[in-house]
């Protein structure tokens, strides 16, 4: 199963409406779109991979709508790589 790591920019404005989005689309060049679970909208992240490098990747169709909570996302920090940590509210990876 590949894993997608986030990489947030400014992790601790979740509630914070400049980087709400509701889609990749609604994002910069390289951001993603993150969503809670079960959620409509989201805050913009950069994507790495596991070593904490940007990656450059168009934006995904499946991003529009609700995240659904059947994904592959994490529910501890041991589910991440070394030198990410588990947000349990997004359920995603984030680089420290």
């Amino acid at each position: 199963m590949k894993r997608i790591i986030f990489c947030a920019i400014a992790c601790m404005f979740y509630s914070s409406s400049a980087f709400a989005c509701s889609s990749d689309f609604s994002c910069s060049y390289g951001e993603s779109c993150v969503k809670a679970p079960y959620k409509s909208r989201g805050i913009c992240m950069t994507a790495v991979n596991n070593f904490g490098t940007p990656t450059f990747k168009m934006p995904s169709t499946s991003s529009i709508g609700t995240r659904m909570g059947n994904d592959d996302g994490c529910s501890f920090s041991t589910d991440c790589p070394i030198g990410f940590k588990c947000d349990r509210k997004l359920k995603v990876c984030l680089k420290r």
